[in-house]
């Protein structure tokens, strides 16, 4: 019963991936064709949605759902992930300028590093330093 529940979780993981990419599609098409479409909302719509994206690609690495903080991924990879990916979002809110020039918009615009920060996020909470034991 063990191996067919580890085989049912992964396939209820992948028709969560269709959904989601369902979601995000309509989303991404809702935010385009709206009558008040503002580059703002979609800067923020890129960041929110890639975000969740890294989030749910890093659920199916988790193999214990045990909370166990790994700090130094958490400074190390997730806050400069999460500083990058938000500097355009919340440069079209105020002063409208990338500080860093046009390479900056090029990797941003892969929506990596969004993803990269969920994914990390997730691992830092669920993945700890500690040593543990093989089954």
């Amino acid at each position: 019963m063990e191996k067919v529940m580890r085989y049912g979780w992964k396939i209820l993981w992948i028709i969560g991936l269709l959904i989601l990419a369902i979601i995000s599609i309509d989303l991404k098409q809702e935010i385009e064709e709206g009558t008040n479409y503002r580059i703002e909302g979609y800067l923020w719509y890129i960041f929110f949605i890639h975000f969740v994206w890294g989030i749910y690609l890093s659920l199916i690495s988790i193999k214990r759902w045990k909370i166990q903080f790994n700090f130094p991924l958490f400074i190390g990879a997730f806050l400069p992930c999460l500083i990058v990916s938000l500097i355009i979002p919340i440069s079209s809110i105020t002063s409208g300028t990338v500080p860093f020039g046009p390479w900056f918009v090029k990797v941003h615009s892969t929506g990596l590093v969004e993803m990269a920060a969920g994914f990390t996020l997730i691992l830092s909470i669920f993945h700890g330093t500690k040593e543990e034991k093989p089954y």
